[in-house]
């Protein structure tokens, strides 16, 4: 699939149009613009290149939202980070309740896929929560199969299910045609009692050794595989529209190509307000900070 804007225009929301936090807009003055940083830009890239960012955005999907709470080792964030690019999972999000808390990243294990990833962190569980609602995510706590930490504000009466069950027939019926947020807590204290008042179910991992968890990246990897082969096969397809698409072929284009400001400076200067705003990712903004 050839990404590109129909017609040169964009047709999605602006950001005074746009009903959901989630979505994907451009601000109403900018609209004209899309597009043509990536013209600019495409004697600077390779043929190759271009395809690869096409292909890679026409598997893309915003069907899973995973969500990191306090998550702080370097290497966990950069695994996670990885894993839900190499699965295609486009938007991650991290909520911190400390706002000066850095969010450190480690080039050896990430190799860079936070380039290619909408990354975003609140310091709200709430706001957090209520944007994932209210773009029709069900909130999916990730818990140990013995529910150890989360055993104080457990609600029985939500569905749980463990890695193997995802894709079954029970838990297609309790989806329907909702997205999921797949939220994980702290490496050492899990998640926070403020999750339960959101949540819509339960996810973990079944084990049969001496250990009694998983590090948060590895069980969020292992979800998030059994999420993308056994669920997305058997559900409405998530794939992103071909405007989105092409939205963030822009977006890759402005932030992997060398030298690209000082480019489009030299070429048209005009587009760098535009360029400023895709090379940001600007066009997804969840949460009100």
């Amino acid at each position: 699939m050839n990404p590109n804007p129909q017609n040169g225009k964009w047709s999605g929301p602006d950001d005074n149009s746009r009903t959901l936090r989630t979505d994907y807009f451009i601000p109403a003055d900018l609209q004209v613009d899309f597009g043509k940083v990536k013209e600019v830009l495409s004697a600077a890239i390779t043929d190759e290149r271009l395809q690869r960012f096409a292909t890679v955005a026409g598997a893309r999907t915003r069907a899973v939202m995973p969500v990191f709470e306090s998550t702080h080792h370097c290497h966990n964030i950069s695994a996670v980070l990885r894993t839900a690019d190499a699965f295609g999972f486009q938007d991650v999000s991290f909520v911190y309740h400390q706002p000066d808390m850095k969010f450190r990243l480690s080039d050896s294990v990430e190799r860079g896929s936070s380039t290619w990833l909408s990354a975003r962190r609140t310091n709200s569980i709430a706001a957090c929560a209520n944007a994932l609602r209210q773009a029709g995510y069900m909130i999916f706590l990730v818990s140990l199969p013995s529910f150890a930490r989360t055993s104080i504000y457990y609600k029985g009466e939500l569905p749980s299910f463990s890695a193997q069950e995802i894709g079954n027939e029970t838990f297609l019926k309790v989806i329907g045609q909702k997205r999921i947020a797949l939220v994980s807590g702290n490496e050492k204290f899990g998640l926070s009692e403020n999750w339960a008042e959101f949540a819509d179910g339960y996810l973990h991992v079944d084990m049969s050794g001496f250990v009694e968890s998983l590090n948060v990246s590895v069980c969020a990897g292992i979800l998030l595989h059994a999420l993308r082969t056994q669920w997305l096969p058997r559900t409405i397809s998530h794939a992103l529209s071909a405007e989105q698409q092409a939205l963030l072929v822009e977006h890759w284009v402005a932030r992997s190509c060398q030298n690209a400001r000082a480019i489009v400076e030299r070429e048209s200067a005009m587009l760098l307000p535009w360029f400023d705003f895709v090379r940001g990712g600007k066009f997804y903004s969840p949460f009100d900070l």
